[in-house]
C-alpha cells in the first residue's frame, strides 16, 4: 500500500458539506483517528474513537484527499492507496515544528505515520496550510501567526519529518493559499503566498489554488476541493515519475 500523510489545517481537513452519492473504492483506505484501517470515505478526518486528541477536529467535511486518491488510481489502476489524516483545523505553521511528544501535531503525526507503516510504505506528504499565519496577530494571537517566517518554518518541518522517517527524499506536495479573502482579518495573506512560492526543497512541488471558488471567503467549495485533490495527484506523480534517479 502507498501511504500518504495528510497535514495542514481546515482546508486539508475538509470544510464543505459532503455531496450526496459519494463513492468509495476498495483500493483506497484510511488510517482512522482510532488507529484502525477502513475503506476510505468522507469525512476523512472522522474523530470517532480518536486516540490523539491534539488533532481532533470537531468540524470535518468534504476535502481534497479522496479525489487525490481517485486521480492517483486513474494513473495507476493497480495501486492501493492509504491515507493518513493528521491535519488540524486552525493550526499555524509553528505548531508543525519538531516536537516528538504525541501531544504535539508533529509528534502525533509522526506516531500515526509509524503506526500505519506496517501496511505499506510512506510515499509522500500532502500539506495545505497557511490561512492562520495570514491572520492579524492582534486579533488572533494564538496560535501565533508567523507570516514572515513561513518558508523557513515549513522547510524545517519537512526536513525534520523526512529525517525522523529516515526518508530524506520523501516527496512532498503543498498547496499555496487561494485568492485573497479581502478581509482585514488577514493582512498578511500575500506575505504567506510569497513565502510559499519561495520554497526551494528537493522532491517538493507546489500547486496553486487562487483560481478556485471559495465557499465562505476562506474555505473551498466541494468542486474546488475535487480540483485540489486532482492537482495534488498530478503534481505528486509528475514529481516521482519525472525525477531522475541518482
Amino acid at each position: 500500500m502507498r501511504l500518504f500523510i495528510l497535514a495542514g489545517q481546515s482546508n486539508m481537513v475538509g470544510w464543505a458539506p459532503i455531496p450526496d452519492g459519494e463513492k468509495t473504492n476498495p483500493r483506497i483506505y484510511v488510517f482512522g483517528k482510532d488507529y484502525h484501517w477502513r475503506i476510505a470515505d468522507h469525512p476523512i478526518e472522522d474523530a470517532f474513537n480518536q486516540v490523539d486528541m491534539i488533532s481532533e477536529n470537531r468540524i470535518a467535511g468534504f476535502g481534497p484527499a479522496m479525489d487525490f486518491a481517485f486521480a492517483s488510481l486513474d494513473r495507476h489502476p493497480q495501486a492501493v492507496i492509504g491515507l493518513i489524516p493528521c491535519a488540524k483545523n486552525s493550526s499555524a505553521i509553528a505548531q508543525w515544528q519538531r516536537n516528538l511528544s504525541d501531544q504535539s501535531l508533529y509528534g502525533s503525526c509522526l506516531k500515526r505515520a509509524r503506526a500505519a507503516s506496517p501496511m505499506g510504505y510512506i510515499s509522500g506528504i500532502l500539506f495545505l496550510q497557511g490561512e492562520t499565519d495570514a491572520q492579524d496577530p492582534t486579533l488572533y494571537p494564538q496560535p501565533e501567526p508567523q507570516p514572515f517566517d513561513w518558508a523557513p518554518l515549513f522547510t524545517a518541518f519537512i526536513t525534520d519529518f523526512r529525517n525522523d522517517l529516515h526518508e530524506p527524499e520523501l516527496p512532498v506536495v503543498f498547496a499555496q493559499l487561494g485568492h485573497d479573502p479581502l478581509s482585514t482579518d488577514f493582512p498578511n495573506w500575500k506575505v504567506v503566498q510569497e513565502q510559499q512560492s519561495s520554497i526551494d526543497l528537493p522532491m517538493t512541488a507546489m500547486i496553486t489554488t487562487d483560481d478556485l471558488t471559495l465557499m465562505d471567503g476562506l474555505h473551498f467549495t466541494a468542486d474546488s476541493y475535487r480540483t485540489i485533490g486532482r492537482r495534488f495527484a498530478e503534481a505528486y506523480w509528475d514529481l516521482v515519475e519525472h525525477t531522475p534517479v541518482n
